[in-house]
């Protein structure tokens, strides 16, 4: 009787430490260091923004534990490809297709709209009406097929790129006239021309692009994927998604349904 006991508690034990180790088990995700606003920015000592909140929600309901780890663009994409970050959130497949680790990809949860923004208009109909321009974008960020539009090495009849830190940097050079044109998401677009009045008079004047975003993840945790997929699909359906968009002044609609 005593030996049937023990084995119970230490079957009970082991099943108490498996389920313990999981839940203790901590992902990395990738937030861009300094302002990257709506998706993630630092108050109070705290990590805040979109990417918190959908990642708040999902280890409420899946017991699961995030770490934000916040580097540039750059760095990100080097980490990663080492397998040093985990997750890296709100990303589009295409834009990860020349990474030497394009990782695997979640449900696709929402969409984003990358555009030109200028601080007057007219709508530009084709890319080549920039041709001779300089256009700021965030070093590191990538635009897929746009990009044979850029000036390459002894170019200078296409567009000229000239690469800052972060929007919020560009934002303020494109208010003070540095370049007529940057690159930006519309989603970020929104939320700086709601909480800065300044910005609100710019305008978007071309799309370049509007494609599906998911949680891409490292290869070796397809059972984290597909945890997350069942987490963020309920999520979205359930208008989880929508609501925490909202928050920050984007509206869940046709142009970033996923």
């Amino acid at each position: 009787m005593m030996k049937g006991l023990s084995m119970r508690w230490w079957w009970s034990a082991l099943f108490a430490t498996y389920s313990w180790s999981l839940h203790a088990a901590c992902y990395t995700v990738m937030i861009y260091h300094g302002a990257n606003p709506p998706y993630s920015f630092e108050s109070n000592g705290q990590f805040s923004g979109l990417f918190v909140d959908i990642f708040d929600e999902i280890s409420a309901q899946t017991g699961l534990c995030f770490e934000y780890l916040p580097v540039s663009v750059a760095r990100g994409q080097r980490l990663f490809e080492k397998g040093e970050i985990d997750i890296e959130p709100g990303v589009s497949p295409t834009w990860r297709q020349e990474s030497t680790n394009p990782g695997i990809y979640s449900y696709f949860y929402a969409r984003s709209r990358e555009i030109i923004l200028a601080r007057v208009g007219p709508i530009l109909t084709s890319p080549e009406q920039l041709y001779g321009k300089v256009i700021g974008r965030v070093r590191g960020y990538r635009y897929g097929g746009f990009e044979v539009h850029f000036n390459r090495e002894n170019e200078t009849n296409k567009i000229t790129v000239y690469d800052n830190t972060s929007e919020r940097e560009l934002l303020a050079q494109l208010y003070h006239q540095r370049f007529d044109y940057m690159m930006i998401g519309d989603i970020t677009a929104d939320y700086y021309k709601l909480t800065q009045p300044e910005y609100r008079s710019f305008q978007e004047v071309y799309e370049i692009s509007n494609l599906p975003v998911a949680m891409r993840i490292q290869p070796r945790l397809s059972s984290l994927r597909d945890t997350l997929n069942q987490v963020l699909e309920k999520m979205v359906n359930s208008g989880d998604v929508a609501r925490i968009y909202a928050q920050y002044g984007s509206r869940m609609d046709e142009s970033n349904e996923p």
